[in-house]
């Protein structure tokens, strides 16, 4: 699939485009996906978001189902570093198919101008061991601001 580039921010709106008129920014995503491991240590995906940008939602799907050794829930964590919660806290995301997720108020301010911190990190990391791997992706939707 082709893919494009867009080196600044793209607004769309009626009239002169200000932070005052009817102009918005346009929602773009990334997507990555993390495979747990047998042992059951954590493993991570990251991301780079252009600075200053506005962090709409997160999808996390389960494409593949663990078989479960010693584990039985698989959290998932985003933030800014492995295993960081600055955006999400441990959520299991071991049951459905896409997990419905909750957030923080801090979460949310985070989220809202995620600053000059551009990485984003998605950590899997099982209570225990597996017998079978799981494929777990994240979709991160955010609006590029700056």
């Amino acid at each position: 699939m082709a893919q494009t580039y867009i080196g600044s921010t793209l607004r769309t709106g009626s009239d002169t485009l200000t932070d005052t008129v009817d102009g918005g920014y346009v929602v773009v995503s990334q997507t990555g996906t993390v495979t747990t491991v047998a042992a059951g240590t954590a493993t991570s995906v990251s991301f780079t978001l252009p600075a200053y940008s506005q962090i709409i939602n997160f999808f996390v799907d389960m494409l593949t189902v663990p078989s479960f050794g010693t584990a039985t829930t698989v959290p998932v964590t985003i933030g800014t570093v492995a295993s960081g919660t600055q955006y999400l806290s441990a959520t299991d995301a071991s049951l459905v198919g896409r997990t419905s997720l909750t957030f923080t108020s801090a979460q949310l301010t985070s989220m809202s101008d995620i600053g000059a911190t551009q990485t984003v990190v998605f950590t899997a990391d099982p209570n225990g061991t597996l017998s079978s791997q799981g494929v777990f992706r994240l979709t991160i939707t955010y609006a590029q601001k700056v």
